[in-house]
């Protein structure tokens, strides 16, 4: 299972990617705010930085499962992610994932 396949697989299935989508833009919603007007980014570059920061999230657990699985099927993948809670134990971590700002 390739990242891209993953990511929708994710989305399909679990609310993984929409409670990290929404904290991510509401964390980049919060560091554009302390921006000067003049350059602050509008909300296609807020939404665009999100599903960067979202492919570098998704890049990070297919590392983690692929060795895991022998067949890197989706379908091998799927049952992988069944028989061991992977769904549920990524929605908590995401619900419990914090942003904080680098300043």
């Amino acid at each position: 299972m390739d990242n891209e396949t993953l990511k929708n697989y994710l989305a399909d299935n679990s609310q993984v990617i929409t409670i990290f989508m929404d904290k991510a833009t509401d964390f980049l919603n919060r560091k554009n705010a302390d921006r000067a007007p003049a350059r602050r980014y509008n909300d296609a570059e807020i939404t665009r930085q999100a599903e960067k920061m979202l492919d570098s999230v998704i890049d990070n657990i297919h590392g983690k499962i692929a060795p895991h699985t022998r067949e890197q099927t989706p379908a091998a993948w799927a049952r992988f992610l069944s028989e061991n809670d992977v769904l549920d134990d990524l929605e908590l971590s995401m619900t419990e994932l914090s942003f904080e700002s680098e300043d």
